[in-house]
């Protein structure tokens, strides 16, 4: 679904993996693994970290640098980036959030119409497969009493969301009415994590 690269940086954001790790991961010959890592390393967006062994030859466990970030997340173009630089140092926020309203409602009524129909779980996995589409890389995890967790280790929007940060509460809005269940943000990559997480409770009308 990714390109080889996209795939390194997304498995290296949940935790640093060595060669034959990445191998495994990727289903792809050791070589292959490790000339994509050579690019990587000579952008600076991958490093490798020696780890020790008591017996035999030492092993390198490869992550992410902070020049990550951009890499994986920027999927606008030249172009795209310069207007928004150009619309936040000119503080002309409220053509930006009319965009996100109007992006965000076109979004919801496709989410609503895909979801129409399930119940609390399926409509969970379904906003997994549509985030998955979309390039959010989502991992869903049951995490009891009727809650999920929903760990997003892409975010298309970065750079949107960095200068704009009305982008990152309208998603958890949009979340809470398409799965009409309480979502909370916890981690959000703009604020610094690796990913953003979203705790996902029950219904609304059940909330104490």
């Amino acid at each position: 679904m990714y390109p080889v690269e996209t795939e390194i940086m997304l498995l290296l954001k949940k935790e640093s993996m060595t060669l034959d790790e990445l191998s495994k991961k990727l289903s792809i010959s050791k070589m292959a693994v490790l000339n994509h890592i050579n690019k990587l390393e000579k952008e600076k967006i991958i490093k490798r970290n020696i780890i020790k062994k008591d017996v035999g030859r030492p092993v390198y466990k490869f992550s992410l640098t902070d020049l990550s970030k951009d890499k994986i997340s920027n999927s606008y173009g030249k172009m795209l980036d310069d207007l928004l630089e150009y619309l936040y140092l000119t503080e002309n926020s409220k053509i930006v959030e009319e965009f996100l309203k109007t992006r965000y409602s076109g979004i919801k009524n496709k989410y609503s119409k895909d979801m129409a129909g399930l119940e609390n779980e399926r409509r969970v996995k379904e906003l997994f497969k549509l985030r998955e589409n979309e390039g959010y890389y989502p991992e869903i995890n049951n995490i009891g009493d009727g809650k999920y967790e929903l760990l997003e280790y892409n975010c298309p929007i970065f750079k949107l969301a960095n200068k704009f940060g009305k982008a990152c509460s309208m998603e958890t809005k949009l979340f809470s009415s398409v799965l009409d269940m309480n979502v909370t943000s916890t981690h959000r990559q703009v604020n610094g994590y690796d990913v953003c997480r979203f705790i996902i409770g029950k219904n609304k009308e059940l909330k104490n």
